[in-house]
Order: structure tokens, then sequence, then C-alpha cells
């Protein structure tokens, strides 16, 4: 049984600008008469960290085989859209899962406008998101996955991408403001598109979202912080773990392959996965 309990105290100070307003923030949920109870706007401080940590650990053990995949497809959340007074086609047409190229202003244009090429798809998270990424598997072989979503979610995409064996990458929303579980109205979030694109081993600068935003759990709404800031810390901690941690989780499954390790780390980790189900 690895004893996680100090490591995880180090990971709190590292990461604290970026946890410090959650514990108020469920605190306050007993108050709220502004939203049916969630689960997730009550999720601990310790949860974040755990969700965070995992994901970095992930990001790291994928890296290599998800650069050596030919194609990408990155998927990103439907919160992402701009919530203007205008209709979204690609929320109500046909085919709902890829951008319908809209609205100039909106983010998952944007992301289309960027990154999408002829080795490259984007789409916005499918219902069943499983069928949809085994489908694209099966017409194409291995296939690398980018998936952007809020701490406390972007688990549950990896969990179905590892049961799949496909090597996958994870970028956080800046803040969370969805209206199926955070905000009433929902409003627009963000995410640094200057990591995806790191991710992506694209050579491109961040266009300019600074990730200042208006979310109510982690905290990125201080100018001094930055989407950077928080992936250098992150990237240290999850390096750190992996040279300490790893070589217990190889001894103890020896014939573990990529998504086996993964397995073990994510049941280690985050042994209480928030998934589509218990959301």
């Amino acid at each position: 049984m690895l004893k996680l309990t100090p490591y995880l105290r180090i990971g709190g100070n590292l990461l604290a600008p970026y946890l410090d307003g959650i514990d108020n923030f469920v605190a306050c949920q007993a108050d709220s008469s502004w939203k049916e109870p969630d689960p997730l706007r009550l999720k601990p401080a310790e949860t974040y960290l755990r969700n965070a940590l995992t994901v970095g650990i992930l990001n790291l053990l994928h890296r290599q085989a998800f650069l050596a995949t030919d194609r990408r497809v990155i998927v990103l959340p439907a919160c992402l859209k701009d919530y203007g007074d205008w209709d979204c086609v690609a929320a109500e047409g046909e085919t709902p899962r890829e951008c319908a190229r809209c609205h100039p202003g909106c983010t998952i244009n944007e992301t289309v406008e960027r990154f999408a090429d002829e080795r490259t798809t984007v789409l916005i998270e499918p219902e069943d998101l499983t069928a949809t990424l085994a489908e694209i598997k099966g017409k194409n072989g291995t296939i690398g996955v980018a998936g952007v979503a809020c701490v406390l979610t972007l688990l549950s995409g990896f969990d179905r991408t590892i049961k799949l064996q496909l090597p996958t990458q994870g970028v956080f929303l800046n803040y969370s403001s969805c209206g199926h579980h955070w905000a009433d109205p929902a409003y627009n979030t963000d995410y640094s598109l200057g990591r995806l694109a790191r991710v992506l081993g694209k050579d491109i600068c961040d266009p300019g979202h600074s990730g200042d935003g208006r979310g109510e759990t982690y905290s990125l709404e201080r100018p001094h912080f930055s989407p950077d800031d928080f992936y250098q810390r992150l990237d240290y901690l999850a390096a750190v773990f992996a040279d300490d941690y790893l070589p217990f989780f190889r001894q103890a499954n020896p014939s573990a392959d990529l998504y086996g390790l993964s397995r073990d780390v994510l049941k280690a980790l985050v042994p209480d996965l928030i998934t589509r189900d218990n959301a």
C-alpha cells in the first residue's frame, strides 16, 4: 500500500494557489438556493488535487505513445461553445459532435481553425464518447486523443480511452461554468490553446487567452496566476511522483503494459473516480 499522504501534502502546497478557494466554495453550497445540489460542487480540495495529479501522471505516461500516432482526435466539452444570443447549429444539428463553424467568436470554432487538419479531428463531446472513439479507431487504427475538461471530469474521459487502449493527453478548462453542474445561468469557460498546441507538438504561441476567469472553484481568476504557471507546477509534481512511485507500480505488476499501468495509477490515486453516471 503506497503512503500517499505526505506526497499529497507536498502537492497541496505546490498547487495551493489553485486550490485555496475550494473549501469555502463547498461550505457556501449549504446556503445556496440557486441550483439543485450537485455532487461535483461538494468535492473537497483533496479531490481536485488527486484528479489533477493523476491527469499529470497519465499525460507523462502516455506522452510518447501519443506523439507516435498518425491521427489525433481533440474532444471538447460543449461548455466551450459561445453562450450568446444565437443558436449553436452544432448543438441542434444532425451531427452535434462536429462544430458547424456558426460563430467566429466561439472557442470551439477557434480550436477548429487552429488545429483541425488532415490528421486532426475536433469533436464536441458526444453522448457516447466510447462508441464514437471506437468507431474512429476502427476506421483509422491507433489514434491519439487530446481531451479538454474540468478538473473533476477529465479522468472520466481517461478511463474510457484507457479501456480502448488509446494514448491520451488531458488539458484542463481554466475554470468551471457549465450549466449542468456549476453555474446558473451558464457562462463561457476557456482553456489554454497554447497548452493544447504543445500537447499536439505544434510550435505556436498562445493566442492571447489569459485564463483569467470567473470560476469559483480552482482559482485562475487572479491576474498574477496563469495556465502556464499551473501546468509548470503540475508537470513538475507529476514528474517527481513518477520518479518516486512508478517503480512500485511496475514492481507490483511487472507484466502490465501502458494501459494496465495507467489503470493501476488511476485506481490508487483516485479510488472514487467521478464518471458521467455518478457526477
